[in-house]
């Protein structure tokens, strides 16, 4: 099948945002265009909140924070409220419908679903089964649906025991009426297999020899590290007028001032995350009072400065506060240390803008701004889908301490990149001491840096994507 002729519409609920399904959508859209050759014209998106951008359309039913969905996630494990299954028909009802009017005015031959197995979207994910399943049964096989599987209930301990009415509307999240599935680690196609098994799906071995993939996340690399200076200096990628105001207006200078320090002398840590429980930033700040605390030991005493450049209240909206929290107290047991921590949502956007005459970064750009400074990445996560931020931060040249997460041992440990872990968010001696010689030793942070860039490229470049997408998008055509 000529896959250039494809007409493709991709859902979710944000597109040309910073979080970390926004960010996979972009690699397919180029790995379509660039590597598979189908025309951007070709290519349309249904979200709830997107940027301007060409062949959009949109609606709040997508939005994965609407009332509906908070609605259901509220009382997901708790008893079913009187009017839980009426809000979930009626919103599934006209997501169904949105989905349906969506298809038919782009005449669209393919859906690619993203994060429909996940109940943060469970309005969208049932109206999405609910079309399919009338389709199928009216024998009409287009379009093609392929699911991007990014996390689930089923991997999350939060949602291991749903209500009845939410249990019953399960079956969808989801739909085993999709025509192939893209994973992004090896342990889901098993969960998958068991969802549909429960839910009659035939001819399941063919599917998923078929029509599945497992298609980790991926990451190109922006600048040209090759031709870095490799003489002594600290190698990271070129950087621009913009960016040079960024510690200042981010509040790095202004922190770093109210502790009695010099700016050009602080150590800077990156959280290149959302503000989410799951993310463990909490133990990204007892790791700074650590670094500050080694420091001081040295005679080096400079204050170190934790900053977080994802947003806050994607989940749970009091994890900000409770962060706050535990920085105050962690502070009050180490007065003699300087350490502040800095929540960047308000300055860090998916992109760069000027309004009046304030700037806002980029935040696909701030680990770069980082990494020119010297500074580490932090990535204390005990779960993840895969580690598309870790890689954001290994592709701009910024080194990273890491816990190790199911996925991380099961997935990207293979791949031999060189980053300090932690085991179930234990900060040992060691780590600390293998993370502070990454911020004082040039030599050995630049060899790890260029180890880290070379396993990145020939491993997880994008050219991965599209060696596994081709051949699953003819075979959704291929085979019935």
């Amino acid at each position: 099948m000529d896959l250039s002729s494809l007409r493709i519409g991709i859902v979710h609920s944000l597109v040309g945002k910073n979080d970390g399904v926004s960010i996979v959508i972009d690699q397919t859209v180029r790995t379509m265009v660039e590597q598979i050759r189908i025309p951007l014209g070709n290519i349309f998106f249904l979200a709830a909140h997107a940027p301007s951008r060409f062949n959009t359309t949109l609606d709040e039913v997508f939005w994965h924070k609407n009332d509906a969905n908070k609605e259901i996630l509220r009382s997901f494990s708790d008893g079913a409220t009187e009017d839980l299954e009426d809000t979930i028909l009626t919103h599934a009802a006209h997501a169904e419908e949105v989905i349906a009017d969506f298809v038919e005015a782009n005449r669209l031959d393919l859906l690619i679903a993203h994060n429909m197995s996940h109940p943060y979207n469970f309005v969208a994910a049932v109206g999405l089964g609910r079309y399919l399943e009338k389709r199928r049964n009216d024998g009409i096989v287009s379009p093609r649906c392929l699911l991007w599987w990014h996390d689930s209930h089923f991997e999350r301990e939060l949602f291991r025991d749903p209500n009845p009415v939410v249990r019953e509307y399960l079956r969808y999240v989801p739909s085993p009426l999709v025509d192939g599935i893209v994973f992004i680690n090896t342990r889901q196609p098993e969960l998958a297999r068991r969802h549909f098994e429960q839910y009659g799906r035939k001819g399941s071995k063919q599917f998923f020899d078929r029509k599945t993939a497992v298609i980790p996340n991926t990451c190109d690399i922006r600048w040209d590290w090759h031709a870095a200076d490799r003489t002594g200096g600290l190698i990271y990628p070129p950087q621009d007028s913009f960016n040079r105001t960024f510690l200042s207006d981010v509040g790095v200078s202004r922190a770093a001032a109210e502790l009695g320090m010099d700016p050009d002398h602080t150590i800077l840590l990156l959280q290149h995350t959302r503000v989410v429980p799951r993310k463990r930033i909490d133990v990204a700040i007892d790791f700074a009072f650590r670094l500050a605390d080694i420091s001081r030991q040295r005679g080096q005493s400079k204050c170190v400065v934790l900053l977080v450049s994802g947003p806050s209240g994607d989940e749970q909206g009091e994890y900000r506060e409770e962060l706050r929290r535990h920085f105050r107290v962690a502070g009050s047991r180490r007065e003699d240390l300087k350490v502040a921590f800095i929540l960047g949502e308000q300055t860090i956007f998916p992109h760069r803008e000027i309004v009046v005459d304030r700037k806002y970064y980029s935040f696909s750009e701030v680990p770069a701004i980082v990494a020119a400074r010297g500074g580490l990445g932090t990535y204390f996560s005990e779960v993840e889908g895969f580690g598309n931020n870790l890689l954001e931060m290994i592709g701009m040249a910024l080194p990273a301490v890491i816990n190790r997460f199911e996925v991380y041992e099961s997935d990207l440990a293979g791949y031999g990149f060189r980053l300090p872990a932690t085991s179930g968010c234990e900060l040992t001696d060691d780590v600390v001491e293998e993370s502070y010689r990454l911020l004082t030793d040039i030599p050995y942070r630049n060899e790890v840096v260029l180890h880290n860039l070379e396993v990145l490229e020939s491993k997880l470049g994008h050219r991965v994507m599209a060696t596994k997408l081709e051949p699953l998008l003819h075979n959704l055509y291929i085979y019935e």
